[in-house]
C-alpha cells in the first residue's frame, strides 16, 4: 500500500508538528516506549545537532495510517509513547489513523461481497468476521451508497480501536520467554495488547505479514497474485528464490527488476551489493 500524498499545510498540521516536536528525542535517552519524556534536541560534543525524523520499528504503520504530511512528520518526530504531546493534538492524530483503519475494515468487507463471499467464508480483518459484506455496509444496500449503517460504524470503530491499541506504540518488542520468535509472534493471544512481540529477519516480508493481519487476520495462504492476494500483499518479494523468503503471501514472479541476493549468516547479515 502506498501512502497517499497530501500536501496540505493547515494550522492543525503546524500545531501537530509544534506539539510533537516538543516531545522529540535527539539523543536516544528514552529506554522504554512508556518511559520519561525525552529531552529536546541538543548539540553533541562534536557540535552537531541530531533530530529524529522517522520511526523505524514496523515498516508501513505510520506511512499507511497517516495521510496528512504534517501529521506524519509530527508523529515521526516524537517518542513512541507520545509523552509530552498535548491531548488535543494527539487526539487529532489518533483520529486520522483510526479513520484509515476503519476504511481498511470496511473495504475488506466490501470486497468480500464483490467476490460472493460471506462473513464466514471471506477475509476477516484482524481476525474479526465482517458484520456485513458488499453493499450491505451502506444504508439502502446499494453499491452507490454514501451513508454507513449504524452497525457498520460500530463494527468499523471496534476494529480500529483493537488494531490501533495492538500496533501503537510502534516499537519492536522481544518476548524472551518464546523459544522461536517471528515477526508476528503474539504477546499472549490475538486479543492481547500489544499484539506483536517478535523481531524480524532481513528476509521477512514485513509488508505482506502486516497487511495479511490487518485485512485478513493472517489467514491467507501463499498463492499466485489475484484479487484476494492483491488485498494483502505489495507483490514484492525479498528473493525470486522463494526458499529465501519468509512471510510473503504472493509467490514470486520472475522479474529482473526484483530479487535480492541471499543474505549472509554472519554480521552484518545483509546481502552483498548488487
Amino acid at each position: 500500500m502506498t501512502r497517499l500524498a497530501h500536501t496540505t499545510r493547515s494550522a492543525t498540521a503546524l500545531l501537530l508538528i509544534a506539539g510533537l516536536a516538543s516531545a522529540c528525542s535527539g539523543d536516544g535517552n528514552m529506554t522504554t516506549p512508556d518511559g520519561p519524556a525525552p529531552t529536546p534536541d541538543a548539540p553533541t560534543n562534536s557540535g552537531k545537532t541530531y533530530r529524529q525524523v522517522e520511526h523505524l520499528a514496523r515498516p508501513g504503520i505510520n506511512e499507511a495510517l497517516l495521510i496528512s504530511e504534517g501529521f506524519l512528520a509530527g508523529y515521526n518526530a516524537t517518542a513512541p509513547s507520545f509523552k509530552g504531546v498535548d491531548p488535543t493534538t494527539l487526539n487529532m492524530v489518533v483520529g486520522e489513523a483510526k479513520t484509515v483503519l476503519k476504511a481498511l475494515y470496511l473495504g475488506a468487507c466490501l470486497l468480500n461481497g464483490a467476490l460472493g463471499l460471506t462473513p464466514a467464508t471471506g477475509v476477516k480483518p484482524a481476525g474479526i468476521p465482517c458484520h456485513a459484506v458488499g453493499p450491505a455496509i451502506w444504508v439502502g444496500g446499494q453499491l452507490n451508497g454514501t451513508v454507513l449503517t449504524p452497525e457498520s460504524k460500530t463494527a468499523a470503530q471496534t476494529y480500529a480501536d483493537k488494531v490501533f491499541d495492538q500496533f501503537i506504540p510502534d516499537v519492536l518488542r522481544i518476548d524472551t520467554g518464546v523459544a522461536t520468535s517471528t515477526y508476528l509472534s503474539l504477546c499472549g493471544d490475538a486479543t492481547s495488547k500489544p499484539l506483536l512481540c517478535g523481531g524480524r529477519f532481513v528476509n521477512n516480508d514485513v509488508i505482506d505479514i502486516t497487511y495479511d493481519y490487518l485485512l485478513a487476520g493472517a489467514a491467507i495462504t501463499k498463492g499466485a497474485f489475484d484479487q484476494v492476494h492483491a488485498l494483502v500483499s505489495d507483490g514484492v518479494s525479498f528473493s525470486l528464490d522463494d526458499a529465501q523468503n519468509v512471510g510473503n503471501v504472493v509467490t514470486p514472479v520472475a522479474n529482473p527488476q526484483q530479487g535480492h541476493p541471499a543474505i549472509s549468516n554472519t554480521f552484518p547479515y545483509s546481502a552483498p551489493p548488487l
